[in-house]
């Protein structure tokens, strides 16, 4: 299939998805490299906290998974970087849970919904807590061989401390 042919048949398939979208979610045309650009929903439940959060934000048919989830944690939550924790993005219909693949396109995802007359909504969870509890297991046993070495060094200080007093008052007595 030529470019040309390509470009009208996505074209076509934009089309459609904005004649059934409101404006907000409208995708532009794609331009000469096939490339196009549309406003995205994505929600996040923070479990910690109960709440749940919705951002919308506009992503380009060449952002892969893997950016768009980078992007997401800035907006959700600044501190997510900083936390240990992996996120993934999952693709949610009625009846169906997918996870995305770090590499592919949510948008291009998105825009498929329409050929195939269904709707869902994008979601950033957490990773399962099998890989979080080997992450924190490690960083517990890390806590608690730092604080043995930390008592340790404490009781040898503790000893050298008696040691010198029995010593001293050891001398004061033959004295």
């Amino acid at each position: 299939m030529s470019k040309e042919e390509e470009r009208a048949k996505l074209a076509r398939v934009i089309r459609q998805w904005n004649n059934n979208r409101l404006d907000l979610f409208e995708i532009s045309h794609p331009d000469e490299n096939l490339e196009f650009h549309g406003v995205m929903r994505f929600c996040f439940a923070d479990h910690d906290g109960g709440n749940v959060a919705t951002k919308c934000m506009r992503v380009c048919s060449k952002s892969s998974t893997h950016e768009v989830i980078e992007t997401l944690a800035e907006k959700f939550r600044p501190d997510m970087k900083m936390l240990t924790t992996s996120y993934s993005l999952y693709e949610i219909h009625a009846n169906m849970e997918r996870k995305l693949n770090l590499d592919e396109r949510p948008l291009v995802v998105q825009l498929n919904w329409s050929s195939d007359n269904r709707e869902g909504r994008f979601v950033l969870k957490k990773e399962q807590q099998g890989s979080q509890e080997n992450c924190h297991e490690k960083q517990k046993g890390g806590m608690i061989e730092n604080f043995r070495r930390t008592l340790s060094r404490k009781d040898k200080k503790t000893e050298k401390k008696k040691t010198k007093s029995t010593d001293r008052f050891a001398g004061d007595e033959n004295g």
